[in-house]
C-alpha cells in the first residue's frame, strides 16, 4: 500500500524485537515462560479512540493516549506514548520511536473473508511490516471484530457446547496432522487427538473458561516429540483460563496469556 502523509516520514531507529524462548525449565505447566504483559483478547475498545486488526499473523493495535500493538501470532507486544498525529490527504500517520502507523481512509478487507472495514492500516514495528484494517472505536462498538453487527451477548457456557476441530494455533493454520477435537457438553470438556488429553468439568466466568474445581486431569501417554510439542502449546492455552470469543459463525477462539487456538464447529 502506498504510504501518504502531509510531511515526510522520519526514519525509525531499528530496535531488536524481544523474543520469548520456549524453555521447558521456565514457569508454568510444561515450562511455558510468562510472556510480556499485554491487553487481554477482547479488552474494551474504550481504552483507545481507534483500533486496527490484522491476520497472518493475528495482530491488533489501539490508538489512544498510547499506541499499543500486539502480535498474537508471535506473542509479543509493544506500547509507547502516542506521538502527534500527522494528517494527510488520504488519512493519518503516527510516527513513534518503535511504531509507525499509516491509516488510509479506503474500504478494507481482512483477506480471509468478506469482512469489510472503513480504513486500510499499515503498521511498522521495529522495521517489520504488518497490514490490516481499522476503524474508530465507535465502529467496533457497533460491530464485532468480524465487521458484522453485534448480536446480543452470548451465554458462553451454552455457545461453546458442541464438537469442535482445531484449525489454527497461535494465529497459524494447523497442519492436518495437528488438528484435534474439542468436545464440550453443558458440564464437561475434553480434548482428543493431541497426545495426552484433558477431561473434566468446567465453568465460565466473564467469558473465561476454567476448571470447575481442581485443574483438568490429563492422560499419561508417551508420544513422539512433535506430538508432545503440540500438546505443550495446546495445554498452555487451556490451563491458563482462556478467554472465549466467537470471531465468526461456527468459529470458536480460546486465547490466554500463553497463546490462542481457533476451532470450527465439526459437521
Amino acid at each position: 500500500m502506498r504510504m501518504i502523509s502531509a510531511l515526510p516520514l522520519l526514519a525509525l531507529g531499528l530496535a531488536a524485537c524481544q523474543t520469548y524462548p520456549q524453555d521447558r525449565h521456565g514457569q508454568g505447566p510444561y515450562g511455558h515462560p510468562q510472556p510480556a504483559p499485554y491487553p487481554a483478547p477482547g479488552f474494551p475498545v474504550g481504552q483507545g479512540h481507534y483500533r486496527a486488526i490484522g491476520t497472518e499473523p493475528f495482530w491488533d493495535l489501539t490508538i489512544g493516549r498510547d499506541l499499543v500493538f500486539t502480535d498474537r501470532g508471535n506473542n509479543f507486544s509493544v506500547a509507547e506514548p502516542a506521538p502527534p498525529v500527522r494528517r494527510g490527504i488520504a488519512g493519518e500517520t503516527y510516527v513513534g520511536r518503535r511504531l509507525r502507523v499509516n491509516i488510509v481512509h479506503a474500504q478494507c478487507s481482512d483477506g480471509m473473508s468478506d469482512r469489510t472495514y472503513p480504513d486500510r492500516v499499515d503498521v511498522t514495528v521495529d522495521g517489520r511490516a504488518y497490514r490490516g484494517c481499522g476503524a474508530s472505536a465507535a465502529f467496533f462498538t457497533r460491530v464485532g471484530e468480524d465487521g458484522r453487527p453485534r448480536e446480543q451477548p452470548l451465554d458462553s457456557s451454552v455457545a461453546i457446547v458442541g464438537r469442535w476441530t482445531a484449525v489454527a494455533i497461535d494465529g497459524n493454520a494447523a497442519a492436518p496432522a495437528d488438528r484435534f477435537n474439542l468436545t464440550v457438553t453443558r458440564t464437561m470438556i475434553s480434548t482428543n487427538g493431541v497426545c495426552n488429553d484433558l477431561r473434566g468439568s468446567y465453568r465460565t466466568v466473564e467469558r473465561r473458561l476454567m476448571p470447575d474445581g481442581p485443574p483438568w486431569p490429563r492422560t499419561e501417554r508417551g508420544c513422539d516429540p512433535d506430538r508432545m510439542a503440540l500438546e505443550d502449546r495446546v495445554f498452555a492455552v487451556m490451563w491458563y483460563e482462556p478467554v472465549i470469543s466467537f470471531p465468526a459463525r461456527d468459529r470458536l477462539r480460546l486465547a490466554s496469556d500463553r497463546g490462542s487456538i481457533e476451532f470450527e464447529r465439526a459437521r
